[in-house]
């Protein structure tokens, strides 16, 4: 017994060393008699739904607020802001936060902080509290065929009913699916056709009647994820045109520079922003001085390797078009290897055009496709004619070509072409479809899947690679009606440049 109460002293008196408040202590003499906070109790109602923090204040500081805070992604907010008059000139205050707003499926953690009138705070160490139900754990967005694929997880409780809830921006929840089944944990949504924004969240029906919904998480097929201006344009004789690099580049885009006196191919890098997640920034690899002769800036065009280019041992190859003051067309070849700098010879074809603009393509086979004026050649990769063909249409906006196919805008819509290549000649070219000739499209381009990306006057449009309009979405206010489109080589990105000032907008799927 004797052993047992000296224990209990020395422990008591070690407390009172370390901190244990004592309000008739002096705190002028008494450095461990600081002031405390901390949290009695924190804990989930099962019946209510809330959760209930409760703290107590040790101290004769004046206290002007006291502060809950919870742990989201980002870090510890505040969610609660009361006064501290209950606690002026007392030497303890108890308090009560209830937690209405919660999170299904999520570990949260609570903090309570005393901020002080003269400055300075203390704050509790954090307390964790799960709750029950789902939270979502996996969101996959799949543009190609526009589905999202939704995967969720229980964190505690008996969950009776899970339901998918989806939310446009702006707008409210609405259920768009309802599972009974325990085992089910991932869903589906294919029913989106446009580019919208989207909250996406899983709500939980407990055992209790209680219902909780997850956090939110925002979906988008194609959002903006930066901008950033490659050369500043000062005038109508001033150009860019981008062109993936090829997938074993050291970059992912080319940028040709066409300005007063000087000519640059310049190599650039896309990165994820380190300061700002998920935003992308760009980096200039190096750049290379070219001499396009007398070529107008307005009128080129570039094209870069196609997809099957840059294997190790391969040479890239891509190609630069366009027109000088009496209307011949120039080409620049460009042919680079791994490792080594870029070697570039510049031709003029015995060909006169009456436009004031050329339009190149390249396929996986490197045959090289120019347009102007009414009339398409074709060249293979060693630079041989392979075809001429006569066009429709007098007012070429862009061409592209992927697998097989020929895609050609004009000013009030879109043919599509098939390829018929008897060996390496091409003997005809068969128009089967005109999209949309009510659209006004400025330029286009293709991804891997072969879906087509059209820069309408006023939007950006998707169709499938049979013709089939996929999506569309508005184009950002400012100078981006006109302009190229390309899409990267070694990632999806879709990048969209103003011909009007050089700015780059850089859409991620």
């Amino acid at each position: 017994m004797g052993n047992r109460f000296s224990h209990l002293l020395f422990m008591c008196a070690m407390g009172l060393l370390v901190g244990c408040y004592n309000p008739q202590r002096d705190l002028s003499i008494d450095p461990y008699n600081t002031p405390l906070i901390h949290i009695i109790e924190a804990a989930y109602d099962e019946n209510a739904g809330i959760v209930t923090v409760q703290w107590e204040y040790l101290g004769q500081k004046r206290v002007e607020n006291f502060v809950l805070q919870r742990r989201d992604i980002s870090g510890f907010r505040n969610i609660v802001r009361s006064s501290g008059a209950d606690a002026q000139g007392i030497y303890a205050t108890a308090g009560t936060f209830q937690d209405r707003e919660l999170f299904a499926g999520e570990r949260l953690q609570y903090r309570v902080i005393a901020e002080y009138s003269e400055g300075g705070l203390v704050s509790t160490s954090a307390v964790e509290v799960p709750i029950p139900g789902a939270g979502l754990r996996e969101v996959r967005r799949n543009p190609i065929v526009l589905a999202v694929q939704l995967g969720w997880q229980t964190e505690s409780g008996e969950v009776m009913t899970y339901e998918v809830v989806r939310a446009p921006a702006g707008g409210d929840y609405e259920t768009i699916f309802v599972t009974q089944d325990p085992q089910q944990t991932s869903f589906e949504d294919r029913s989106i056709s446009d580019n919208r924004l989207y909250t996406y969240a899983i709500r939980s029906n407990l055992s209790t009647g209680v219902k909780h919904t997850s956090r939110g998480v925002r979906v988008q097929f194609y959002r903006e994820a930066g901008r950033y201006v490659v050369a500043p344009l000062h005038s109508g004789r001033e150009r860019v045109r981008f062109s993936p690099a090829g997938p074993h580049n050291e970059a992912d885009m080319l940028a040709l520079i066409v300005q007063a006196g000087q000519s640059s191919l310049s190599y650039l890098r896309h990165t994820l922003s380190e300061n700002i997640p998920n935003r992308i920034s760009h980096l200039l690899v190096k750049t290379d001085m070219l001499n396009l002769g007398s070529i107008l800036p307005q009128s080129v065009d570039l094209v870069g390797p196609p997809p099957l280019a840059g294997r190790e041992g391969t040479r890239s190859i891509a190609y630069i078009g366009g027109i000088d003051s009496i209307g011949r067309i120039g080409v620049t070849r460009i042919e680079w290897s791994i490792n080594t700098t870029i070697i570039w010879q510049l031709f003029y074809l015995n060909w006169i055009s009456t436009s004031s603009h050329v339009r190149l393509a390249q396929d996986n086979q490197q045959r090289f496709y120019i347009a102007t004026g009414r009339q398409l050649r074709v060249y293979s990769a060693t630079g041989s004619p392979v075809g001429t063909f006569d066009l429709e249409y007098e007012n070429l906006v862009d061409i592209a070509v992927h697998n097989g196919v020929i895609w050609v805008a004009w000013a009030n819509g879109i043919q599509r072409g098939i390829l018929h290549f008897s060996g390496e000649t091409l003997s005809n070219i068969t128009w089967e479809v005109v999209l949309h000739p009510q659209i006004e499209p400025r330029a286009l381009t293709f991804n891997a899947a072969g879906q087509i990306f059209v820069l309408d006057r006023t939007q950006i449009r998707v169709f499938r690679a049979n013709g089939e309009e996929l999506l569309s979405w508005t184009l950002p206010a400012g100078a981006f009606s006109s302009g190229d489109l390309t899409m990267g080589r070694s990632s999806p990105n879709l990048l969209h440049l103003s011909d009007e000032n050089g700015e780059v907008i850089t859409y991620v799927p």
